[in-house]
């Protein structure tokens, strides 16, 4: 019976200075000048990670533009050219090197 009053006890004794401590620290840091959030801030924190997808997509087509510069037969080199062009892995503003 000693044990449980003695763990209420302190139970609610932490819950009292749990809450007196709430009264006396501030939570928020209050300024006295507000500054207003602009778009700027979040866009200054976006340009300083890389481009993940412009990564992603380089590392996926360029070994299939290395592979059409080793191809030698011109018939071969136009099949897979025009495969490379309707699958969509080649970037539209790339152009097919010269034979």
């Amino acid at each position: 019976m000693k044990v449980a009053i003695s763990f209420f006890a302190g139970a609610i004794v932490c819950c009292v200075l749990l809450f007196g401590a709430k009264t006396v620290i501030p939570t928020r840091a209050e300024t006295e000048i507000p500054v207003e959030e602009s778009d700027n801030v979040t866009q200054t924190f976006l340009d300083l990670l890389p481009d993940i997808e412009k990564i992603y997509r380089e590392s996926l087509i360029l070994p299939f533009v290395k592979a059409e510069s080793k191809i030698y037969d011109e018939d071969i080199a136009e099949f897979y050219g025009e495969l490379l062009d309707n699958t969509g892995l080649r970037m539209p503003e790339e152009e097919p090197p010269a034979p």
